[in-house]
């Protein structure tokens, strides 16, 4: 009966160190496949303030365009539309992040 109690005893101190040994391991990776999937994740915010607001798919696209402007007042406007649609998109980012309406 002692040698019963005695293996099962050594066997849950096996099982609980290899239980904290796999639970750090998935730590580790879930941490570092976090900062690799930051991009992702910003990614599809953008992607899912487009989808709720098309004015922002509209006006990223006229960045695009070629304009007939004077060249002096050519880069600071693209440069300001650039900066309001970076402003509206941090914007809804933050709102969809916070209300969960991450349903695609």
């Amino acid at each position: 009966m002692n040698t019963r109690v005695e293996y099962l005893r050594r066997r849950r101190e096996l099982l609980v160190s290899q239980a904290a040994a796999q639970r750090s391991e998935a730590s580790f990776i879930a941490l570092h496949l976090q900062k690799r999937l930051r991009l992702v994740d910003t990614g599809f915010a953008i992607v899912q303030a487009m989808r709720i607001h098309p004015v922002l798919a509209v006006a990223s696209a006229t960045l695009l365009l070629p304009t007939p402007r004077n060249k002096l007042l050519f880069w600071p406007s693209r440069l300001f539309t650039a900066w309001e649609l970076f402003g509206l998109a941090r914007k809804q980012w933050h709102a969809v992040r916070w209300t969960n309406a991450w349903r695609w």
